[in-house]
């Protein structure tokens, strides 16, 4: 497909073919993705160098995320394993309307690009259902508004973990999803908050020294002092 070509150009410097105009993708009509057709509208870096995101016309989740963290996780869905059948895709995130693919750092983007985005199109469909889906969830607004700072070192490990992920959904997992990650929350255990990082922000040199830093600071202030964030 000429546009993922064209995209590798701007990103990479790859020539494009002689016969892509190297114009860009036309946006799809408001009703693109009803019947079943997803596009991919545009692409864009994120902070790690072996992710890329590949935004779609419409919303690709239902709620919450999917994550395929490698070919094991993918098998019996057909969207996942034609991608890890990819040779050097390593992990496969969903959220919204954008794919965050992240590859192994000995695959070059020029190697892969075209093949990723092409499956994309070829491949992508609706889930109605996310990795959150079975997880008890209650509503940020209603934790936070009966939350009071002073109170949180005596709440239980359910209601910290719950607290926790209400203020990460304010603060910080948008600006993760922008780089096309997220942030799971794996449990607490004392003053010790367990995350897993997702998408691009899995294997992003950042993730482990100043997002991981910003995050607990941010945590620290509005919480408790005492709180550290370990990545697994």
């Amino acid at each position: 497909m000429p546009k993922f070509r064209n995209w590798l150009e701007e990103w990479f410097g790859i020539p494009a073919d002689e016969d892509d105009n190297g114009s860009p993708p036309k946006r799809p009509s408001s009703d693109s993705g009803t019947s079943g057709e997803f596009h991919v509208l545009r692409v864009q870096p994120t902070p790690n160098p072996n992710a890329f995101q590949f935004v779609i016309n419409a919303p690709i989740v239902a709620s919450g995320t999917r994550t395929f963290e490698n070919a094991d996780d993918a098998k019996g869905d057909s969207f996942a394993e034609a991608l890890f059948q990819i040779y050097g895709v390593e992990n496969v995130y969903l959220k919204e309307s954008f794919v965050t693919v992240t590859k192994s750092e000995t695959v070059g983007w020029h190697a892969v690009f075209e093949r990723i985005g092409e499956t994309i199109e070829e491949k992508i469909r609706f889930y109605d259902t996310s990795d959150e889906s079975q997880v008890p969830h209650e509503e940020p607004e209603s934790i936070l508004d009966k939350f009071h700072k002073e109170d949180f070192p005596n709440c239980n490990e359910e209601e910290k973990t719950l607290i926790v992920e209400a203020v990460l959904d304010q603060a910080i997992r948008p600006a993760l999803a922008n780089d096309g990650g997220g942030l799971d929350v794996l449990g607490i255990e004392g003053n010790i908050v367990k995350v897993h990082y997702q998408g691009a922000c899995g294997t992003c040199p950042s993730s482990t020294t100043g997002t991981l830093s910003y995050i607990e600071t941010f945590l620290k202030d509005t919480l408790h002092s005492d709180l550290t964030v370990l990545a697994q």
